[in-house]
């Protein structure tokens, strides 16, 4: 074990340390990815920028997501931490940098709790409302919503995760069975003219950039397997593995999903069914399965108790982290005697992120909410992913050079950092109308705000920035984990 890397000589509270293995690390990505939900309203945002040309914008996501996961695999297997990106970036480009990686974070990890209990409530609502005939809002949903996440993170790491793989695989299924269904239902009418950037809505560029500022939004979370680092087993193996399988596998069945959708609906008439049905996805459904709609509405709440989920264990481990650090109160470094979850943490995140949900619900409704939240964490996590590829640069190149590889560590970081310099450029030229433009202020606001707190720090508390780069907890071996020993034979 590296000098750098021996645990400090203080106490602290420990998590369910290499409880989970890759299947749940694996689904802590995917579920926090809510593919779902994201195909149903993340992706649908980007259909009045990108139009009928939506599948290209996803097709360029993935493509920068996936370079993007290949730093973050890259810095995982050197550096198994429950801080994840916090930590990675103070390894990589010093304290400053991981204490704003770690600020930017406490922006927009935490706000996937109220983002999602704002789908589930929405999606709720239109069915009781429209099918049950029980008009009784969408606010008691989002209550509805929180107290299922609280439950699910707040007792045990290994429940929260096994639940996120059979949620996962539920959502996953059906939306993937009804894309398919759409593209044999109309497979003479397919083409290539979806790939073409010329039918973008809102212009060739400014459609298809904007548009994919949306579509990336229903790729955050492909990094949320990396706070598990002290949870998984072997996590120098396993957390890269879910890092990149998660952004690629889920990414092709986004781009799946948006092509079913574009001539499921109709070429021609693509943004008028998107953005005229209150929950577009079962309105496919009622067309092509009629009271099989149900499945597309429960998938759709599943999805967004499963994103919730996910992100209350992602952002209070990083919260955890940073506590245990020092640079956060002490009170969050806290885990529970029993569950060994990071309780104080979980029970700000949820209750906050309730009462995140309600005002701003309240406030423009619950759609609108979403999509200004949304665009103002997917702003911030935009600058993260590019900060990380060019913090994996710098940590091979100066501290290991001799595994330095040109592809991995030059070329795919370069590219993913450029990828997402044209949606970021686009999402501020034009500005987009108030109140989404609000969010556009926020995501300023809330980096501005982390660099004069980091100056602040520096000189009132400069032990609080120390040891961000420690691993507290060392794996057990980097291989990955053996092959089950066979049974003794039955006499």
């Amino acid at each position: 074990m590296e000098a750098s890397q021996a645990a400090p000589p203080r106490r602290f509270d420990h998590l369910r340390e290499h409880s989970v293995g890759l299947p749940e690390v694996l689904f802590q990505s995917i579920t926090h990815m809510a593919p779902g939900a994201a195909v149903a309203f993340s992706i649908l945002v980007a259909v009045q920028f990108a139009g009928p040309a939506l599948p290209l914008a996803v097709l360029f996501a993935l493509i920068a997501c996936t370079l993007v996961a290949n730093s973050i695999g890259q810095l995982a297997k050197q550096m198994p931490s429950a801080g994840g990106l916090y930590t990675y970036m103070s390894r990589a480009l010093g304290k400053r940098a991981g204490f704003l990686t770690g600020w930017a974070f406490l922006l927009f990890e935490p706000m996937i709790a109220p983002l999602l209990f704002l789908i589930f409530a929405w999606a709720t609502e239109d069915v009781v409302k429209n099918d049950l005939d029980a008009n009784i809002g969408w606010w008691p949903w989002v209550l509805v919503a929180a107290a299922i996440v609280f439950v699910l993170t707040y007792r045990d790491v290994r429940l929260s995760t096994r639940a996120g793989v059979l949620l996962g695989i539920f959502e996953i299924a059906v939306f993937a069975a009804l894309a398919i269904w759409m593209i044999l239902s109309n497979a003479e009418h397919l083409g290539l003219a979806a790939f073409d950037p010329t039918n973008a809505e809102a212009g060739t560029f400014n459609g298809i950039f904007k548009g994919m500022v949306f579509t990336v939004l229903a790729f955050i979370g492909f990094e949320a397997a990396a706070p598990l680092g002290e949870e998984a087993r072997h996590p120098r193996w396993t957390v890269p593995r879910a890092v990149v399988l998660s952004a690629v596998g889920i990414g092709i069945f986004y781009v799946l999903c948006a092509y079913a959708w574009v001539y499921g609906a109709g070429f021609n008439s693509f943004v008028e069914q998107a953005t005229g049905n209150a929950n577009p996805w079962r309105a496919l459904a009622t067309v092509f399965w009629g009271s099989g709609w149900v499945l597309i509405f429960f998938a759709i709440i599943n999805s967004a108790i499963a994103n919730a989920n996910a992100g209350v264990n992602a952002g209070t481990r990083v919260i955890y982290a940073m506590a245990r650090n020092g640079v956060l109160p002490q009170i969050f470094a806290r885990t529970h005697p029993r569950f060994r979850t990071p309780h104080v943490a979980i029970v700000l995140n949820v209750v906050g992120g309730a009462i995140v949900a309600l005002l701003l619900g309240w406030k423009w409704g619950p759609i609108l909410a979403f999509t200004i939240i949304a665009t103002a964490i997917t702003i911030v996590v935009i600058v993260i992913y590019m900060t990380v590829c060019l913090g994996s640069i710098i940590y091979y190149w100066t501290q290991k050079r001799e595994e330095f590889n040109v592809w991995l560590h030059g070329v795919f970081p370069v590219l993913g950092a450029v990828a997402f310099a044209f949606p970021l450029y686009y999402q501020y030229n034009p500005l987009p109308d108030y109140p989404i433009r609000y969010a556009n202020w926020a995501a300023i606001g809330w980096i501005v705000l982390g660099v004069l707190v980091l100056i602040w720090a520096e000189r009132t508390r400069p032990e609080a920035l120390e040891g961000a780069d420690r691993i507290y907890v060392e794996d057990e071996t980097v291989a990955p984990p053996p092959a089950a020993a066979p049974a003794p034979a039955a006499r």
